[in-house]
């Protein structure tokens, strides 16, 4: 459908079918490498990470650049096994906002990227998973197109 939106032409004739199944392709198979990328850091953390206690120092409003809501972003606050106090706003946000100022948070941090970290949190866990497989539609998606047509 997204795809479909974006090959319209300006007299509302639908682009060729093929290069449409080419574009979701594509798109689906950029989308499965983040994915892949996000679960892979993860669990790269998960095993090789230091784990601490850290607290939700703050949340952060972002608006949307369209102006229509926002996201609400926790800026964690830990300290690492070396002492150094890190304050970093979280990469993943959410609206409703999934954490409250002082709340308590397990941390994994990269011991060689001390501020490179992720929370070991149900939104953390299923964001990787969710857009590996969308890429994975995606890609079903145009190999489906392109067979049909």
């Amino acid at each position: 459908m997204i795809t479909a939106i974006l090959l319209f032409t300006t007299s509302k004739t639908p682009a060729d079918p093929a290069i449409s199944a080419l574009i979701t392709g594509v798109i689906g198979a950029a989308v499965t490498i983040m994915g892949a990328i996000l679960r892979d850091r993860r669990l790269r953390l998960l095993k090789t990470g230091i784990k601490v206690e850290g607290t939700v120092f703050s949340i952060e409003y972002e608006p949307y650049s369209r102006g229509n809501g926002g996201q609400y972003y926790p800026v964690i606050r830990y300290v690492t096994n070396t002492g150094e106090w890190i304050t970093k706003k979280h990469t993943l946000g959410s609206n409703p906002s999934a954490f409250t100022e002082g709340e308590s948070v397990t941390v994994f941090y990269d011991p060689e990227k001390p501020s490179t970290f992720i929370l070991n949190d149900k939104l953390s866990k299923i964001v990787p998973w969710g857009v590996l497989i969308l890429g994975i539609v995606l890609i079903g998606g145009a190999i489906i197109r392109y067979i049909t047509i």
